[in-house]
């Protein structure tokens, strides 16, 4: 069957700045309000304060999901519902929004939340394919984010439990502090960091949310806990692309990441 592509429909707005592939610079926003799926969905709601904004979920799936983001991915930026994608498909046309657009320096990933059991769907295996291809032509990766794999135990619990650390602000005694704990080594117990009274371990989650200390998300975080100077344990998406054990950008106080 033959496709017959146009151009995204991009809504702008002063909300954050993104570097699109096939244009100049645009600020990115939402293209729509959030809605509920079915009778039976979830709306919710994450503060980001990253990039000094509320995320808004048309699903339990999605409010886990930007959970997951917003600790782990260290992203650039990114936004929920981002743009239209209009085609014709079979002398139809097609209009797709991705869940979210998740930007690290010059890659750029759209995002399709999905159950587990919809990935399978003969219909949506071959949207998914089409869409693969046809967002490449813009320079955009595409990927299907699974309910399993967001919900992945131990990281969602450490996820939820990192993020409530998000507002602490770290003085500059203990950054001092930190930073020669970890002059001699590149890997301490949480309990040690702690033990001598002069560091907090919510300053120390709160630095492990700004990319600065690591954590291995797939191991329950307690007080006997590494805590690392590089990045440690498997690190799988949302970690920054080609993140294989080495030292890794860390997010700026205002958000963004420092390179």
């Amino acid at each position: 069957m033959q496709v017959w592509r146009s151009p995204l429909a991009i809504v702008s707005c002063h909300s954050s700045r993104i570097h699109w592939p096939d244009t100049h610079s645009r600020y990115l926003s939402r293209v729509r309000e959030p809605v509920s799926r079915s009778k039976s969905g979830v709306q919710g709601k994450i503060a980001d304060v990253f990039h000094g904004r509320t995320r808004h979920a048309e699903s339990h799936n999605e409010l886990q999901g930007f959970r997951i983001l917003l600790a782990t991915g260290l992203a650039d930026d990114w936004q929920e519902q981002p743009f239209r994608f209009e085609y014709y498909y079979a002398d139809t046309k097609q209009c797709y929004t991705p869940d979210i657009l998740v930007i690290w320096g010059k890659h750029q990933e759209v995002v399709e939340i999905k159950e587990d059991a919809q990935v399978d769907w003969p219909e949506n295996r071959k949207r998914f394919v089409l869409l693969r291809e046809l967002l490449a032509e813009h320079g955009y990766q595409f990927r299907v984010w699974q309910r399993s794999e967001i919900c992945a135990e131990p990281r969602l619990t450490n996820a939820s439990l990192v993020l409530r650390y998000r507002c602490v602000s770290v003085s500059a005694a203990e950054r001092e502090s930190i930073r020669q704990a970890f002059s001699s080594t590149p890997v301490l117990p949480l309990r040690t960091l702690v033990g001598a009274g002069r560091i907090s371990a919510q300053s120390v989650l709160r630095l492990v949310l700004d990319g600065l200390l690591h954590i291995n998300w797939w191991e329950l975080l307690t007080l006997n806990s590494k805590i690392s100077s590089l990045p440690i344990g498997p690190q799988i998406w949302p970690t920054p692309p080609g993140i294989t054990g080495t030292l890794i950008s860390a997010r700026r106080p205002d958000g963004t990441v420092r390179p």
